[in-house]
C-alpha cells in the first residue's frame, strides 16, 4: 500500500460507503426539483394575477370612457340630394345614396352651399368604391365613417354625423 500512496494514487473508496453517496445525490436532486417546481408554480401565479388585475382594470378604465348622450344642444339635419354615379370597379354598378348631415348647432351660415360641396365630395368619393370595398357590415361601416371623414374635413368639424337612409346598387 505504501507503494501506491506514494505513485499519487488515491485509495478506493468502501464499497459500503458507495450506496450512500448516490442515495445522498438522488434525495439533493429530488429536493432541488420540488423547490424549483413550487417556485416556479408561486411565480407563474403571481404573474397571472397581474395579469388579471390589468384586465381587470382596463376594463374599468372603459367603463369610464362611456361616451355621453351624442347630442347635447339642439342639433339640425340637412338632407342632401340624392347621389348617383358609377363605381370604380366593375364600371357597369352604378350607386344611388340618399344620405342627411347632422349639425350640432342651427346657427351655420350658408348651410346649403355646404351641403352641396359635401355632396360633391361624396359623389366624387364613390367614384373611387369598388364594389368588393362595400361587401358586408364591416364595409358599410368604413363607408360610412369614410364619408363622415370627408364632412368633417370640408365642414370644419362642424358636422357631427353622416346619416345614410339608402343605398342601391343597379
Amino acid at each position: 500500500m505504501a507503494t501506491s500512496e506514494a505513485a499519487g494514487e488515491l485509495p478506493a473508496p468502501a464499497a459500503s460507503g458507495g450506496g450512500k453517496s448516490i442515495f445522498a445525490l438522488i434525495a439533493a436532486m429530488v429536493a432541488l426539483t420540488i423547490v424549483a417546481a413550487a417556485m416556479g408554480g408561486g411565480l407563474g401565479m403571481k404573474l397571472a394575477q397581474q395579469v388579471e388585475d390589468a384586465v381587470r382594470a382596463q376594463q374599468t378604465e372603459e367603463v369610464k370612457k362611456v361616451k355621453p348622450p351624442r347630442y347635447t344642444g339642439p342639433t339640425h339635419l340637412k338632407s342632401l340630394a340624392p347621389i348617383l354615379t358609377n363605381l370604380a370597379a366593375p364600371r357597369d354598378v352604378w350607386v344611388r345614396m340618399e344620405a342627411s348631415i347632422i349639425f350640432e348647432d342651427n346657427e351655420i351660415s350658408g348651410e346649403d352651399v355646404l351641403a352641396g360641396e359635401i355632396s360633391e365630395d361624396f359623389l366624387a368619393f364613390l367614384r373611387t368604391v369598388s364594389l368588393s370595398q362595400l361587401d358586408g357590415p364591416s364595409g358599410m361601416q368604413h363607408l360610412r365613417e369614410d364619408l363622415e371623414d370627408r364632412a368633417r374635413i370640408r365642414s370644419e368639424g362642424r358636422v357631427e354625423e353622416v346619416v345614410i337612409h339608402t343605398l342601391v346598387f343597379q
